[in-house]
């Protein structure tokens, strides 16, 4: 949604072009059935009884594979990637995805299966702007209202400090959808009588984040 875009992050960067409108991959990330995340490979090597390929083989992949990377660029973009080094910046967010989620994923050892099934998922949701609903006094409660409307499982939603939709996420197992344990992903929007607003001035850019949960469900994030 851009809204990651209306403030400089923790480390300093910031987005130096405006988001576009519509929602993009954050990244695919496993969680445990509890609703716990799977913890990155280098701190837990039992989370795969399968020897993943490393992130610089990944990294190596991708920049070989010119239609992938287009597909990434386009739909799973770093929204930080600098004008200059855009394809550098972008292979560093995939290579960290990588490290942190992919190596611990349904998919350790086939990193062209990890990027292309959001890619693929994220078809699913073309008309997700208009299915939340928002309108000028949205409150939560509302919005999981009128995706449950439209046959959507139950995500999570995850705001800002300002009450700002930041992510929105939808749960996966085995590529089937289901109710997350969860709706309730931030210390606001935490009620379904919170107040709920889309960024000001954003743009309509979101990000979607599709996590696998090992013995439990998946997440789709769209932030």
């Amino acid at each position: 949604m851009g809204t990651i875009c209306l403030f400089i992050s923790s480390s300093g960067k910031k987005c130096e072009g405006r988001p576009e409108v519509r929602f993009t991959i954050h990244g695919l990330w496993p969680q445990y059935n509890k609703d716990t995340p799977v913890p990155p490979y280098c701190d837990d090597l039992t989370c795969t009884n399968t020897k993943p390929t490393s992130a610089n083989e990944v990294v190596e992949m991708l920049k070989k594979s010119t239609s992938q990377k287009e597909l990434l660029i386009s739909d799973w973009p770093n929204l930080y990637a600098r004008q200059g080094r855009k394809e550098e910046d972008n292979l560093e967010f995939w290579k960290y995805e990588w490290k942190q989620h992919g190596m611990c994923s349904d998919y350790p050892n086939k990193p062209s299966d990890y990027f292309s099934v959001p890619l693929k998922l994220l078809k699913r949701f073309e008309n997700l702007k208009q299915d939340l609903g928002f309108e000028r006094r949205s409150k939560v409660g509302d919005i999981l209202k009128n995706l449950q409307r439209k046959d959507y499982k139950r995500p999570q939603i995850v705001c800002n400090s300002k009450n700002q939709l930041l992510e929105i996420r939808f749960c996966y197992k085995e590529k089937k959808p289901f109710d997350c344990p969860n709706w309730v992903g931030s210390k606001t929007c935490n009620t379904p009588t919170a107040d709920i607003f889309l960024p000001d001035g954003a743009g309509w850019t979101d990000a979607v984040n599709y996590n696998f949960s090992h013995d439990g469900g998946n997440y789709i994030k769209l932030v």
